[in-house]
């Protein structure tokens, strides 16, 4: 059975990336995200990559959002130019994910945009546009 979470960070940029198989449920999410902000490799700075592609998110409802959404918000520190691509698969993942951009860019500094392919999202990241 594979993991629901793994989390890799890059020692050069500091991009991490996320990606999440199958159902995870809230705080199971919670908790890969607090080890992932106590590492001694994260940099709030950096730019973050979700792969939800794979990822079951129907037990996810607006609360559930919501309750991601105040957990990175209080956690994770978010520099100005921070950028967060979140890439799904779904429909239903494509509507969840933009709710969670809007909340989240709401009440960050953070910079959050959703696509629905791998190549997109990595361009936006790879970009100069960091303000």
């Amino acid at each position: 059975m594979p993991v629901p979470i793994t989390t890799s960070i890059d020692t050069e940029t500091g991009l991490r990336t996320h990606v999440l198989i199958g159902a995870v449920p809230l705080e199971e999410l919670k908790d890969a995200l607090r080890e992932v902000y106590e590492r001694p490799d994260f940099r709030p700075e950096a730019d973050t990559l979700c792969d939800l592609c794979q990822a079951d998110l129907g037990q996810f409802s607006h609360a559930a959002v919501k309750g991601i959404v105040d957990y990175v918000a209080k956690h994770r520190g978010a520099p100005p130019g921070a950028r967060t691509a979140v890439v799904v698969g779904r429909d239903l993942g494509f509507g969840l994910a933009r709710m969670y951009e809007q909340m989240l860019m709401a009440s960050t500094n953070l910079r959050v945009r959703v696509f629905r392919g791998m190549d997109e999202a990595m361009a936006w990241l790879e970009g100069d546009e960091k303000g």
